[in-house]
């Protein structure tokens, strides 16, 4: 996959030691709470946005994460974060990193690339599905949870919003809200 040719392997020394492990994990989906299940989807009109008809239809969801490359990562920089940014004990998992700070900028880059991997590991997983099922898919929504983003707010200052399992919903933006065994999943719209 063409993350795998990120530069950014090879600018970061933590990075580059990982690379072979997120070579061997490209596609797989790890454990815990992350999961690949078929629905059925349903739009009761035409949906443009989309470009999707009405009807019903196959769908495939999947839940997965950046993997070790991801886990690897998250740990260390927030080790230094707490090394960092000295807070009482009960709000150490507050630390943070100054993104002026060369430690804020190699996390930043590093946790988009986690993105970026972990977007990989979907198409992967989704691309063999595909191909097993003799199918092409008709429409793709995918968004990242438990991320950063650069966001300009309402007065024009630009900030860092991170959603602890949640995803953007922005005007028009596309989002999934995975369900459960026995509850429907949904796909939004801000």
């Amino acid at each position: 996959h063409k993350v795998l040719a990120n530069e950014m392997f090879e600018t970061n020394a933590l990075v580059k030691s990982l690379k072979d492990k997120a070579y061997v994990q490209l596609g797989t989906s790890g454990g815990g709470n992350h999961f690949a299940e078929f629905g059925i989807i349903e739009f009761e009109e035409a949906d443009e946005a989309l470009n999707v008809p009405k009807g019903k239809f196959l769908a495939l969801l999947t839940h997965s994460g950046s993997r070790g490359l991801g886990a690897t990562l998250a740990n260390h920089y927030t080790k230094v974060a707490k090394e960092k940014c000295k807070l009482p004990g009960e709000a150490q998992h507050l630390a943070y990193l100054d993104m002026n700070s060369e430690e804020g900028q190699e996390y930043w880059y590093a946790m988009n690339l986690a993105g970026d991997y972990a977007s990989a590991c979907h198409d992967h997983i989704h691309q063999r599905m595909i191909e097993s099922l003799g199918e092409k898919p008709i429409c793709v929504v995918e968004n990242h949870h438990n991320f950063a983003w650069k966001e300009i707010l309402a007065d024009g200052r630009e900030v860092i919003v991170h959603r602890k399992g949640a995803t953007p919903a922005g005007k028009d933006v596309l989002g999934v809200i995975p369900g459960s065994m026995t509850a429907p999943g949904f796909i939004v719209k801000g």
